[in-house]
Order: structure tokens, then C-alpha cells, then sequence
């Protein structure tokens, strides 16, 4: 901002010396200092640093920009130039390097006198311009210290954000292996404890418990990589909509199943809700792999009514519909995690199929907290 001001008042000083009667070496000299400030204004960082590396090159600066004010007059439009410099200083090199620029630019005004002014007796331009050196300089050490102060203060927001999520990702990894995996091992051992006298007194029913059994395990084999895939994924700060995109780009490459993802940009949810979201898609599409047949699913992600909405419909082999109780009762934890995981999210889960006529889910949850609004509301099945 600095370098800009800096550019304005070079232009506006030839237009005033243009009324005047600009010489070639007048116009050379401010064309100069504004198209050096605009560079700067322009590479900030590049040139920042080199200003930092070698003072010295201010000093040259400085020695252009007194010739200029020279020649217009300290009460011309150039003197605010030079001021702007005085807060560059500040905000570069702190106390000392100010106080040494400021020293060096009330020098140079001075010396500007050498050159007849019709202003030079006058109290402001022998105290109160060069004042404005020193003054302008402080502010500008003073806003640097304001910057270096807000720095760290986002740092440290930035450190206990990091914290609170390390804890918060712990807490989300301990409950996911007590209400997924340990819940599925614990089925598998209860299973497994029957499955002897299921063998010596119904045969077929222990051929249909083994079968479940072998189903049971390999649902805690998946929840076991999905935990492990977890504490890898790499898009586990990305946006909702990024992330949705991602998780179905992966799972077609996969499969083979062609998805259409149409997921708006603005479907975004606060962290905990955001992770229930993308473990439902995930388990929503591994349902499709295992069990629907689908040649083709839909994926949409909407925002609507102030809530988020998870679309999944595949045109698979479908099935008949029950109550969530009986599916707990079967040992198919597929749809009550389903259920539970949009209760966790503060929302709702709806499920329709028939046979033969593909499967939807449907998953409402509130784009913004709203502490228990969501948990009572019972997910459907139909």
C-alpha cells in the first residue's frame, strides 16, 4: 500500500510540474521513483527480502527520491513520498534502522533547501514537515509490532486447532472401534460360542450361522482397514465436496461401477458430521460392491432448507425392506451402523428398495450444530 501511495504521488507530480515546466531530466527522475515503487507494490516478497539482506539499497532510494523533491519543492505533492518511505522504514527495520532513515530524510530535506524555495522561511516547512519523518516512522514500527503480534496470536490459534483436532480424532478413533469393530468382533464371538450346538442339534441352521459368521468377520476386516485407512487419508482436511469427489472417484476406479457425482460446492459440515457423512457414503458404496450388482450409481450432495443431503441410488438387485430391530436381530449391522452414524452426524437416514428395482439412501444432517435437534429423530426404512 505504501509503494502504491508512493506511485500515486509520483503521478500526480507530473501532472503538476507539467503545468509548470517539466525538463526532460525532472520527468526521468519521478517517471524513476514511480515505476520503482510499482515494482515494488508489484513483488513485495522478492523485493522485501532484498531490502532486508542490504539496507544500503534504501539509501539509494533515498538519494533519488531527495534529488526529485529538490527540484518540486518540499511543499509539493512529492514530500508525501518521501513520508511513505519514512513508514517502510518503520515497518522493515524497527527502531533502530527508522531512526537512522528518519536522521538520513531530515538531512536530505534540509540540503532540498540548496535549491530556492518561495516557502523556506515558513515555521511549516523548516519544523513541521521534517517532524512527519520521525512521527510516520514510529507508526510504521508500531504497525509492524501490531503484525508480529497478530502473527503469533495466529499461531498459537493455529497450534491449539491442531491440538483440539489430535484429541478430537483420537475420541472419533476410540468410539468408531467400540461402536463398529468392537460391536461386530463381540457378534462374531457370541456367534461363534453358539455355533457347536447349533452343529449338533440343526446342522442347517449352522450352516446358515457359519455363513453369517463368515459374513461377520469379514465386516470386522473392513471396519479394521477402514480405521486403518483413516489415520492415512490424506483428504482428511479437505472440504466435504472435495472429499465426496474423491472417495467416488477411487471406488469406480476400483470396482469398475460407473458413478455420477453432482456435489455442490457450499455442502460443507463442521468436522465430526463432515467424517459421519463420508463413512456412510463409504458404506453405502461398499453395500452396492457386495450386494446390489449395480452397473451405475448416483452420488449427489446437495445443500437444501439449511441442511446437507447425501444422495446414493444404484439401479442394483435391490431387496425387501424390514425394521431396523430385525436386521440387529439377524446380525446385519449394515443399515443400524448406517442409522447411527446420521444420529451421531445430528441428522436423519432414509432407506427405499424393492427388489429389482435398485436401492436410494437418502442422509439429512444440518449444515450447523444444533446440539441434540437431530439425535431423537429416528432414521426410516422402507
Amino acid at each position: 500500500m505504501l509503494m502504491q501511495v508512493r506511485t500515486l504521488m509520483a503521478a500526480i507530480t507530473l501532472l503538476v510540474l507539467a503545468v509548470r515546466g517539466l525538463t526532460v531530466a525532472t520527468f526521468v527522475m519521478v517517471a524513476c521513483v514511480g515505476l520503482l515503487s510499482w515494482l515494488v507494490s508489484r513483488q513485495v516478497d522478492r523485493i522485501v527480502r532484498r531490502l532486508l539482506d542490504h539496507p544500503l539499497l534504501v539509501a539509494l532510494d533515498l538519494c533519488l527520491g531527495f534529488a526529485v523533491l529538490a527540484v518540486c519543492g518540499p511543499s509539493g505533492p512529492f514530500f508525501l513520498s518521501t513520508v511513505a518511505t519514512a513508514a517502510a522504514a518503520g515497518l522493515l527495520y524497527r527502531w533502530p534502522g527508522m531512526l537512522i532513515v528518519s536522521v538520513v530524510q531530515i538531512a536530505g530535506y534540509f540540503v532540498t533547501f540548496a535549491v530556492p524555495h518561495a516557502d523556506v522561511g515558513t515555521f511549516e516547512a523548516l519544523a513541521g514537515q521534517p517532524a512527519y519523518y520521525p512521527l510516520v516512522g514510529f507508526a510504521g514500527v508500531a504497525l509492524r509490532r501490531l503484525f508480529e503480534e497478530q502473527a503469533a496470536a495466529e499461531d498459537a490459534r493455529v497450534a491449539a486447532e491442531g491440538m483440539a483436532a489430535a484429541a478430537e480424532e483420537r475420541a472419533r478413533l476410540a468410539r468408531e472401534m467400540h461402536d463398529s469393530l468392537a460391536k461386530t468382533l463381540r457378534g462374531v464371538a457370541l456367534a461363534a460360542s453358539a455355533l457347536p450346538a447349533w452343529i449338533r442339534t440343526a446342522p442347517e441352521r449352522a450352516e446358515r450361522e457359519a455363513a453369517r459368521l463368515a459374513d461377520a468377520a469379514e465386516t470386522a476386516s473392513r471396519e479394521a482397514r477402514g480405521l486403518l485407512t483413516d489415520l492415512r487419508d490424506a483428504t482428511a482436511a479437505a472440504p466435504l465436496p472435495d472429499a465426496v469427489r474423491a472417495a467416488c472417484a477411487a471406488w469406480s476406479e476400483r470396482t469398475g461401477v460407473d458413478v455420477q457425482a453432482d456435489v455442490a460446492g457450499d455442502a460443507g459440515l463442521p468436522q465430526r458430521a463432515r467424517h459421519e457423512v463420508l463413512a456412510i457414503l463409504g458404506e453405502a458404496l461398499a453395500n452396492v460392491e457386495r450386494h446390489a450388482g449395480a452397473a451405475h450409481v448416483t452420488v449427489r450432495l446437495a445443500r437444501a432448507a439449511g441442511d446437507v443431503v447425501l444422495t446414493v441410488r444404484d439401479d442394483g438387485l435391490g431387496f425387501r425392506t424390514a425394521a431396523l430391530d430385525d436386521y440387529a436381530r439377524a446380525g446385519r449391522y449394515g443399515l443400524v451402523g448406517l442409522y447411527e452414524r446420521a444420529e451421531r452426524a445430528g441428522g436423519t437416514a432414509l432407506v427405499r428398495s424393492e427388489p429389482g428395482e435398485g436401492t436410494t439412501l437418502l442422509v439429512r444432517v444440518a449444515a450447523e450444530p444444533a446440539g441434540r435437534g437431530g439425535a431423537d429423530m429416528p432414521a426410516e426404512v422402507s
